[in-house]
């Protein structure tokens, strides 16, 4: 999306809601409402800009400042742009410690560091997660993946346990097959494996793609992915409504200015 459309978006909805002032919304918040809009249509360049334009535009607004920092992450995350993803998550960390998505950064950050192959530091951060935060929705996620770190590293036995550990902390949750996939790859071999009917033929040369391949399917259905789909949904019916709401506007503005126009016709 231009530019140019961005702003007329964003002066036709604050014109509307300016008139009607029964809407109460702010800049920053129609703003992040379409940054994120952005995001989930997959166009991260330009969710990227939008944020970094309410982060300079708005510096006042710490909330909004806050989640900008961790979409901007998410955004360069999607794109294998780890590196950089990783300095947003930081930013979320250090400046922004009462953020609602600082364990989300937290984690995600530390994804960053075992994509780029930094294991020690990887595990240390989802080592924090897991034992800081037991209870959050990603921390049998941090204990998965510090699981594959040592697998990473050729230290089976220590990552085993990480994966018995998901087995009978989460044995309902959303790592749970990623899991025992792990238990059955390090310990079977050569060996089929088989996971909820399905067989996956194993050889030692290609245990780790097996296994990506594995999670990428997976990962359709992670908890994180619902939050957003959900998130999604609310931002879409406010925009809906907002564009409805300048709509309407417009035309009562419209039919006001035809009627003013017909009686100095008139007069005339």
């Amino acid at each position: 999306m231009k530019k140019s459309k961005i702003v007329l978006f964003l002066i036709i909805i604050l014109y509307s809601v300016g008139l009607s002032g029964r809407t109460h919304i702010t800049l920053p918040k129609v703003q992040y409402a379409l940054a994120l809009d952005l995001y989930y249509s997959g166009k991260y360049y330009d969710a990227i800009q939008e944020f970094r334009n309410l982060i300079k535009e708005h510096p006042e607004a710490k909330n909004y400042c806050g989640n900008s920092y961790y979409w901007i992450g998410m955004s360069y995350f999607k794109l294998k742009k780890y590196k950089t993803a990783g300095i947003n998550f930081n930013k979320v960390l250090k400046g922004f410690p009462n953020s609602k998505y600082y364990v989300d950064a937290y984690y995600y950050l530390g994804r960053t560091y075992q994509l780029r192959k930094y294991y020690k530091t990887a595990i240390k951060i989802f080592t924090k997660i897991y034992k800081k935060y037991p209870s959050h929705e990603l921390a049998d996620n941090a204990l998965l993946w510090r699981g594959v770190c040592f697998y990473s590293q050729h230290k089976n036995k220590t990552a085993l346990k990480d994966f018995y550990k998901i087995l009978r902390v989460y044995p309902k949750g959303n790592k749970a097959d990623a899991a025992r996939y792990m238990i059955n790859l390090i310990k079977g071999g050569k060996k089929q494996i088989v996971i909820k009917e399905k067989v996956i033929k194993v050889s030692d040369d290609s245990k780790l793609k097996a296994w990506q391949e594995l999670l990428k399917t997976k990962e359709a259905a992670l908890k994180e992915k619902e939050k957003e789909l959900q998130a999604k949904e609310k931002i879409l019916e406010e925009k809906e409504k907002l564009i409805n709401q300048a709509q309407n506007q417009n035309s009562n503005a419209g039919k006001t200015q035809n009627n003013a126009n017909t009686k100095a016709n008139a007069v005339q």
